[in-house]
């Protein structure tokens, strides 16, 4: 009779209980190599900095926020999101403009979910690209809370950035009327239909006005930033008149918070409206009304 017993063997015992591991770790790990094909894990980042998408689309539009992509359907939802806006011309230098969305008529609220057939690229935002400055600086506006321990971290300004997008803004508003003032002026070398004392005060009107929407944009801008009304009033008081005469001409252009930029495009459009007022009084010739003529008695 052998005393061989194989529910007993060390061997067979340990074959048994390797199996039972593998069997309960195989399915987790099936799932991580699953979940690890099509999730980009340098998109979560516990600890680390935010980490921004750039979907570029096939009709050239870009939207910028948070990605979430599984992989598994037709779509991929962009959170937080911010967009361009066609700003070519204007007092910024830079072509663009940057929109939160979320501002639009149908205020949507629940992230963007977007077609895969009507995408072209996904690319990283860089840390400190304009665009990522711009909004940070817009969420430090808006008071958003800054992540800490996130999938993907929110970054959000600090005063410096602050301050940096504050100047740049005044100087696009300082641009801004310096234009309009060069433009009446060049209209006042014209010959005009109305004299040149009349000529004199129309103008020095306009740039009264126009001075009146510089100083409100930055009471507006300074708002916008934080200050207090009586910090902003001091503000005024002494910016306004550091603006006065001064081009910045050289600086380079600065992508603006949408809030901030806000702000710099009416004060463009009021100064527009402010000198195409001034342009018809110093282009139209006052109209004069005909002397009536004496009704002539009748005859006896």
């Amino acid at each position: 009779m052998s005393l061989y017993d194989p529910e007993r063997d060390r061997v067979r015992i340990a074959g048994r209980w390797l199996r039972w591991g593998l069997a309960w770790v195989g399915i987790p790990l099936v799932l991580g190599v699953f979940v690890s094909a099509n999730v980009d894990v340098r998109s979560l980042p516990l600890f680390g900095p935010e980490r921004m998408s750039a979907v570029l689309f096939l009709d050239g539009q870009a939207y910028f926020g948070h990605l979430d992509d599984s992989g598994e359907n037709g779509t991929l939802v962009l959170r937080d999101v911010y967009y361009f806006k066609n700003s070519e011309g204007g007092v910024t230098g830079v072509p663009v403009g940057l929109v939160r969305r979320g501002t639009e008529a149908h205020e949507p609220a629940d992230g963007m979910r977007i077609n895969r057939d009507r995408i072209l690229a996904i690319e990283r935002v860089g840390p400190i690209s304009a665009v990522a400055q711009a909004i940070q600086v817009e969420r430090e506006l808006i008071h958003a809370p800054p992540g800490n321990v996130s999938l993907n971290r929110t970054a959000v300004a600090g005063a410096p950035a602050l301050a940096a997008q504050r100047v740049a803004a005044e100087h696009d508003i300082a641009r801004a009327w310096t234009a309009a003032v060069d433009q009446l002026r060049k209209l006042n070398d014209l010959v005009l239909p109305v004299t040149k004392a009349e000529a004199d005060q129309i103008t020095a009107k306009a740039i009264a006005d126009l001075r009146t929407v510089r100083q409100n944009a930055l009471a507006a801008l300074a708002a916008q930033v934080g200050m207090s009304a009586a910090e902003a009033d001091a503000y005024v008081r002494a910016t306004d008149p550091l603006l006065e005469g001064q081009s910045f001409s050289t600086d380079a252009g600065v992508l603006l918070a949408p809030d901030v930029d806000a702000i710099v495009t009416r004060a463009t459009q009021l100064y527009t409206q402010v000198g195409d007022a001034a342009a018809k009084q110093l282009t139209q010739a006052k109209t004069v009304s005909p002397t009536p003529t004496p009704t002539p008695s009748p005859k006896p």
